[in-house]
């Protein structure tokens, strides 16, 4: 096991302090918000989904709202690849959805990365983080972000499960 940044998150033993680890973790890396989702497929359109995060409480409703979700171009990514996704305002309005963004902005949600892991027996975990600056412009920088982050989520699955 890893040392502390990203194991501590395995230790968390109720929602309260596995929000605090993902939180903590998230902050480290220059994030204000994060957001992770567990998600269960029970068969052909039942899916059981589990959402830990630090969303604005002005924001939640928006957040929460699956048919928002649809139409985000980050989640639809995350739905269908294992790839992490950085995304700014041109993921959205090269989508046509430009408006999303606004919205989202308005709550410091600007630039972010995000990321899935497809797991078997019909599990998935999705982790994100965002925040209201711009992203590091050295490529290393951003390399090393993306990977710590990466390496998080493992561990963060494996506590969420």
């Amino acid at each position: 096991m890893l040392p502390g940044a990203y194991s501590a998150v395995m230790d968390a033993s109720n929602r309260d302090e596995f929000r605090g680890e993902i939180v903590r973790f998230a902050n480290g890396l220059g994030f204000q918000t994060v957001s992770a989702m567990t998600v269960v497929d029970h068969g052909l359109g039942n899916s059981e989904f589990i959402v830990v995060d630090n969303t604005p409480e002005a924001y939640t409703e928006q957040f929460a709202d699956p048919t928002i979700g649809r139409r985000d171009p980050v989640m639809q990514h995350c739905r269908r690849e294992s790839l992490p996704i950085i995304w700014t305002q041109d993921t959205y309005v090269d989508r046509g959805q430009g408006e999303l963004w606004e919205q989202m902005a308005s709550f410091g949600y600007r630039t972010g990365i995000a990321l899935a892991l497809h797991l078997p027996e019909g599990r998935h975990f999705q982790l994100g983080v965002d925040r209201d600056q711009p992203l590091p412009a050295d490529a290393r920088e951003l390399q090393r972000i993306v990977a710590d982050l990466q390496l998080f989520a493992v561990h963060a699955q494996e506590a969420a499960l």
